[in-house]
């Protein structure tokens, strides 16, 4: 730069000397003409405005982070596009913003940016915002620190922005969008002017960490809408920024005037992380296998590879997780393998804990919240049920306004995340909560890691149990998807049985055993009587299997488990005497689940085990509750034991009664069975004209020796896995001698399956006429003389399918002739 010659005028020296009288004039210097150890003065100024620390390749950053080679190259490559045009379809987006979760490596990516466009001639200029760090921790350097870089760059810049300076000495304490324009813009325009016609001239600007900013959120957003302002006067220059995805920066960047100049990368959605992730870590443990000075001391095989696969899995795409454990373990003062192993807590850890940066940043980011207990509990939810549960039902839970977690939340994303509700995508509210990187739910599960923010998970699921108890005891006007799935464990307290022995079980249970529950609720919310009876059957199926686990931790919780059941059970009887009286269906669905089961019966476990499900008709809410119990393998003696109290004697006979009914009546069903009587002769060959004259029995059957599809009953096999032999086809003789397949109805479960026919075939009425016919012989013999059971029982005409099971068949007929003969002689007597 070139420097004016002209000295400063002397001054005078007045010491000792007294003066009175006359006329003084005083010329003032021009200081702009002053050359101070080789600067002008507003050059100098704007250097004590400048922030060192800020600068990409500052000194003052010890270890900066930065990508790990051959990670990252997409992403990279994409901005050095963007940042010389090359891109077409963001050709004309000036403003790029780099969003991501705390530690997604926005800032690596960023310096790593910032060198290859320095390299390439690309870069004007970077700040890197810092929280920890005062000099960089605010807007009031920025300016300064970037008009820095490009007066380094070009010498005139820097003596316009000196006499800029200069002239207004109290630059700095001007507003950011001023300095913005005097200090930067008008200086810029210039020396673009000079350079035209130049090929590869500097032109990006790097913004990070605008989200630590610390100053305000409105000076977050000035500095946006700064740079927007600056992409309509100045559309040569670019601007990239990375943050994290704040609330307010969300709905800033989202505004119209923002809309049309941006260009957004989020690394979330990022799906490379993982494998970069995995090279960073894979080349990192090969350094300190080849470098570190105790490496002689490490196994042979060191990492494990399933250590890496967790390392690779805890790190959620967010590069601070993997960089903190390779930091920890690569200590020279510690063998690697024993600090990998405390990470994996298989060892007590050091003085110095594995993830205590990690832990600050968290610490940090949950810290700034506004209404931090809730926020707590609310994080409580995902750590403890796996993001399992969506926000509305986390607002009913915590008694909460509806979108109450979303605001309280706002300031969290980048640690959580909202994710759609797949299993109830129609209710849009009803979002599901999770964290960004797995290892938070460790951080706040560990008293030792979050000190103040722990969450005792045991203590919240007692908790948790205890309120879902009270909503439900008291709610006709709440809304839970689910309830607790996880609240059915070995853990009790006082509060939780006291409510359990408060909750009205008989007045909750009966409008959905009637088949009219939470009818108005429904028609409040506008939803389907169907979804909002399913929330209720969930409900009260987990909280009798809660009181079933833990009936035996004390005398208390066994009182409160027996009470409930008997109210439930009283309720169950006193809805099928008075409201279906008359049902046969809901009379054969109470004898098979709550008589038939009773070991006196001596039901074989064939049937026993049985799932009804959609077998035989639309699901019941006792038939949800127990068929999933049985699926859980949860103890039913007590519901058994007091059902056979309540009917013993003549409701007992009566409830038979009805039940055999139900069955007789579904086998003596022919329009129901007759095209599947059609579609299983046709399966197997069979003529019926002759199936009257031949009785047709099922080992006498001739089939080709490869009439059974063997592809097809080899992807039953390994996809539907039905039974657990392996199947054969059958041969002339009879079953090849190699067979697994040893009854009709394997035979007929495969040869009726998807992958042999179509869809329309797919009728599979025959195996509930079969499962009847089994029940037959246990529930006839216990009715009582029913005159439409007598009908039914003397005209003995079953279904023509029936002929395809004869013994079957027979064992019926015999029991209606003994049911016939017994009910006759009870009368006579």
């Amino acid at each position: 730069m070139s420097q004016s010659s002209t000295q400063p005028p002397p001054l005078l020296n007045l010491s000792g000397s007294i003066l009175s009288g006359g006329t003084f004039t005083q010329h003032i210097v021009d200081q702009r003409q002053y050359i101070h150890s080789g600067e002008r003065p507003g050059y100098k100024r704007l250097l004590e405005h400048a922030a060192p620390a800020a600068l990409h390749d500052s000194g003052h950053v010890v270890d900066p982070p930065k990508c790990h080679p051959n990670t990252r190259v997409v992403i990279l490559d994409t901005i050095i596009n963007w940042t010389q045009g090359m891109s077409v379809e963001m050709s004309n987006k000036p403003l790029l913003w780099l969003k991501g979760g705390a530690g997604a490596g926005k800032s690596a990516i960023a310096r790593s940016v910032a060198e290859r466009c320095a390299e390439e001639g690309l870069l004007l200029g970077s700040f890197f915002f810092g929280a920890a760090d005062s000099t960089r921790n605010h807007v009031g350097k920025l300016v300064a620190t970037l008009s820095y870089q490009i007066s380094i760059l070009y010498p005139e810049f820097r003596d316009a922005v000196s006499t800029a300076v200069e002239e207004d000495p109290m630059i700095f304490d001007r507003s950011l969008r001023t300095q913005f324009t005097n200090l930067l813009l008008r200086p810029l325009s210039i020396v673009l002017t000079n350079l035209s016609g130049t090929n590869k001239i500097p032109r990006l600007i790097i913004i990070d960490g605008l989200d630590e900013c610390s100053a305000s959120i409105d000076s977050q957003r000035d500095l946006l809408f700064t740079l927007q302002e600056a992409t309509a006067t100045t559309p040569f220059v670019r601007f990239l920024v990375c943050s994290r995805p704040e609330n307010h920066l969300n709905s800033t960047f989202g505004l119209p005037l923002m809309t049309h100049i941006l260009q957004t990368i989020f690394l979330n959605d990022d799906i490379s992380a993982e494998k970069d992730i995995r090279l960073f870590l894979e080349d990192k443990f090969k350094e300190i296998r080849e470098g570190h000075i105790f490496k002689h001391t490490l196994p042979t095989t060191w990492p494990r590879p399933e250590m890496v696969d967790t390392l690779v899995s805890k790190s959620s795409g967010q590069f601070i997780y993997a960089a903190t454990v390779v930091k920890y373990v690569e200590s020279p003062k510690h063998r690697p393998h024993q600090r990998l192993d405390a990470v994996f807590q298989l060892r007590p850890a050091f003085k110095d804990l594995p993830f205590k940066e990690l832990d600050a940043l968290y610490r940090h980011i949950i810290s700034q919240s506004d209404n931090l207990p809730t926020v707590l509990d609310i994080l409580g939810f995902i750590v403890l049920y796996d993001g399992d549960m969506g926000t509305s039902d986390i607002e009913i839970m915590l008694q909460l306004e509806q979108g109450d977690v979303e605001v309280t939340l706002a300031d969290l994303h980048s640690i959580v995340t909202f994710q759609n509700n797949h299993w109830h995508f129609e209710f849009e509210s009803n979002m599901l909560l999770k964290f960004l990187h797995k290892s938070l739910a460790d951080f706040l599960s560990d008293p030792q890691r979050a000190g103040d923010f722990y969450q005792d998970l045991s203590a919240l699921r007692l908790l948790h149990i205890s309120r879902l108890i009270s909503i439900f005891s008291g709610r006709r006007e709440q809304d839970i998807e689910r309830a607790d799935r996880n609240s059915a464990n070995l853990y009790t307290s006082s509060d939780i049985l006291q409510v359990a022995r408060q909750f009205p079980i008989a007045e909750f249970s009966k409008p959905l055993l009637t088949g009219h529950g939470t009818q108005w609720e429904v028609q409040q919310r506008q939803r389907d009587v169907p979804y909002a009876v399913r929330i209720d059957q969930y409900f009260l199926r987990y909280f009798l299997s809660y009181l079933d686990f833990v009936k035996y931790t004390s005398e208390a919780a066994q009182s409160a488990y027996s009470e409930q059941v008997r109210k439930y059970c009283e309720c169950v009887l006193s809805v099928l005497e008075d409201h279906l009286a008359n049902d046969w269906k809901a009379h054969f669905v109470f004898a098979y689940y709550h008589l038939l089961h009773d070991s006196r019966y001596h039901l074989p476990r064939r049937l026993s085990d049985h799932r009804l499900g959609n077998e035989i008709f639309e699901r019941t809410i006792w038939q949800v509750l127990i068929d999933e119990w049985h699926a859980s393998n949860y103890t039913l003696d007590e519901i058994l034991h007091i059902s056979r109290d309540l009917t013993e004697g003549i409701k007992q006979e009566k409830i038979f009664a009805l039940a055999a009914s139900f069955c007789i009546d579904f086998l003596c069903d022919e329009r129901r069975l007759s095209r599947e009587v059609n579609h299983l002769s046709k399966t197997m060959g069979i003529n019926r004209r002759k199936m009257g004259d031949h009785p047709w029995c099922w080992h006498h059957i001739l089939l080709r020796r490869f009439q059974c599809d063997r592809l097809a009953l080899w992807i039953n096999y390994l996809v539907d896995r039905r039974i657990t032999e392996i199947p054969m086809p059958f041969s002339r003789a009879g079953t090849h001698s190699g067979s697994r397949i040893s009854t009709l109805r394997r035979y007929l479960s495969y040869m009726t399956s998807n992958y042999i026919f179509p869809r329309r075939f797919q009728f599979q009425e025959w195996p509930r006429h079969v499962l009847l016919m089994d029940l037959i012989p246990y529930i006839l013999p216990l009715a009582g003389r029913y005159e439409p059971l007598v009908a039914m029982c003397k005209k003995k005409c079953l279904a023509s399918i029936s002929q395809f099971w004869p013994k079957k068949s027979r064992h019926v007929r015999q029991e209606m002739d003994r049911y016939l003969r017994r009910v006759d002689s009870q009368e006579a007597d």
